[in-house]
C-alpha cells in the first residue's frame, strides 16, 4: 500500500464516513459512521510528515516544522471559517425550505471575516420566535447543520485528488521511494 495509497484510502473512508454522517439517524448508525470518519482521518497528519521526511530528508527538524505550521495555519485560518461557512450556508438553505426567507433574516446576523462577510444564526432571535415556528426552525438548524457534512466532503475529495496525482507522479518516476542522503 506504501504511505501515498495509505493517505489515498483514508480520504476515501474520510469522503465515506462523512457523506454517511450528513444522512445518518441513530446514535448506532452515527457513531459507526463517525468512527469510519475517524479510521479516515487517523492516518492524515503522521502519514504525511512521514513523507515529508522521506521525500526531504536534508530539511530536518526545519522542513517538518514549517509543513507542520504551515498545515496548523491553513486549518485555524481558513480552513475553520470556509467549514464555519459551509455550515451556516446549509443551515439557511433549510431554515429557507421549511420557512421563508424572511424568517431566515429575521434570526440571522451578518458579520465580516477576512475571508468575506456571512450570516450566521443567532441563538437568542431563535428562542424569541413563536413556540410552533421556534421547533420548526430549531429542527431545520439541525437538518442544515447534518447535511453540511456532505459540503464539507470536498476537502477529502481533493486531498484524494492529489494522493492519486502523486501515486501517479511516483508510478513514472519508478515508484515511490525514500530519498537516501
Amino acid at each position: 500500500l506504501g504511505p501515498l495509497g495509505l493517505l489515498a484510502t483514508s480520504a476515501v473512508l474520510a469522503i465515506a464516513g462523512l457523506f454517511l454522517l450528513s444522512t445518518a439517524s441513530g446514535l448506532a448508525m452515527i457513531f459507526i459512521f463517525a468512527t469510519l470518519y475517524g479510521f479516515g482521518k487517523t492516518f492524515f497528519w503522521p502519514t504525511t510528515l512521514g513523507v515529508v521526511s522521506e521525500q526531504c530528508p536534508k530539511g530536518g527538524a526545519l522542513t517538518l516544522n514549517a509543513i507542520a505550521g504551515i498545515g496548523m495555519l491553513a486549518v485555524g485560518i481558513l480552513g475553520g471559517p470556509v467549514i464555519g461557512k459551509m455550515t451556516e450556508d446549509s443551515i439557511k438553505a433549510s431554515v429557507e425550505e421549511a420557512t421563508s426567507t424572511e424568517t431566515y433574516d429575521s434570526i440571522s446576523n451578518e458579520s465580516t471575516y477576512f475571508l468575506g462577510d456571512y450570516t450566521a444564526v443567532d441563538a437568542e432571535k431563535v428562542a424569541a420566535l413563536a413556540d410552533d415556528e421556534k421547533t420548526t426552525v430549531s429542527e431545520s438548524i439541525q437538518e442544515g447543520k447534518q447535511g453540511s457534512l456532505a459540503s464539507v466532503a470536498v476537502f477529502p475529495v481533493f486531498m484524494l485528488i492529489c494522493y492519486l496525482g502523486l501515486i501517479m507522479y511516483f508510478k513514472n518516476r519508478g515508484g515511490y521511494k525514500p530519498v537516501e542522503i
